[in-house]
């Protein structure tokens, strides 16, 4: 006897940043939920890569080859994909850039711009075609952005990335606010050190546990995260049960930010 549908069959999620990372995990937890899922990232072969092992374990995606600092291309990218799909259910907004840890003195203004680029300003677009696709078709739909602690803490270096992560933060109140009406739910995800690709190449597994235990992003819990650690918590603010949160940051940070 077979079980109930998967909670998000037949639906369509955009998820940027979807080859690597946190962003591969979010795709591959909403694939196991039954949504099909656009994956956009510049990266064209971990992105192929990605592709191909979901559609041998089954599950429906697309590939889309994109750099999101194309600001102007942006919605037609959105459009393409609907027409695709005949659909929109789910964004999610992952991809990032980081500034190199540079400080405040350090920090030019194209890097700042860049960073700002692909964090805040395609983010922004992108609600904006994806929303008002949602709007059309009068069903709703959910937006997920990531976001950072670093949004919430003063650090450093990453000053670009910081201040671009926060103003996602605060961007997605105001949407949460304007969208609202239209049945659409805007929230974000707020990781803090996570075990990705990117950061075991710079500091190691063991640098990502002592960063996790001790210093400025040292955590409650004494463990940095993994990136199902956030997907999972991406997938149920697009899931049925969340359907009563809207504007809110969820901190999965092991307790960095209380």
């Amino acid at each position: 006897m077979s079980g109930p549908p998967p909670a998000l069959e037949h639906q369509l999620a955009i998820v940027t940043g979807g080859a690597s990372g946190i962003g591969a995990e979010i795709v591959r937890a909403l694939c196991a939920q039954g949504a099909t899922v656009a994956i956009i990232d510049r990266d064209e072969a971990a992105l192929h890569e990605v592709g191909a092992s979901l559609r041998a374990a089954g599950h429906r995606c697309s590939e889309h080859v994109f750099d999101l600092a194309r600001h102007d291309a942006i919605a037609d990218l959105v459009a393409t994909i609907h027409g695709q799909h005949g659909r929109l259910d789910i964004l999610v907004n992952c991809a990032a850039l980081v500034d190199g840890g540079r400080t405040l003195l350090d920090i030019d203004l194209d890097t700042w711009d860049r960073v700002h680029a692909v964090n805040l300003k395609a983010p922004l677009v992108l609600m904006q075609a994806a929303a008002r696709l949602m709007i059309q078709a009068g069903k709703g739909g959910r937006i997920v952005n990531v976001t950072s602690s670093s949004a919430f803490r003063a650090q450093f270096v990453f000053p670009a990335y910081g201040s671009s992560k926060a103003g996602l933060t605060q961007l997605t109140r105001s949407a949460a606010a304007d969208l609202g009406p239209h049945g659409i739910n805007v929230n974000c995800v707020a990781p803090g050190v996570t075990v990705t690709p990117m950061l075991q190449k710079i500091v190691g597994l063991k640098g990502a546990q002592d960063m996790a235990e001790t210093g400025p992003l040292a955590n409650l819990l004494g463990r940095p995260s993994q990136p199902e650690d956030v997907a999972q918590v991406v997938v149920f603010l697009c899931l049925p049960a969340s359907r009563q949160i809207t504007g809110q940051t969820i901190h999965t940070s092991a307790g960095a930010i209380v």
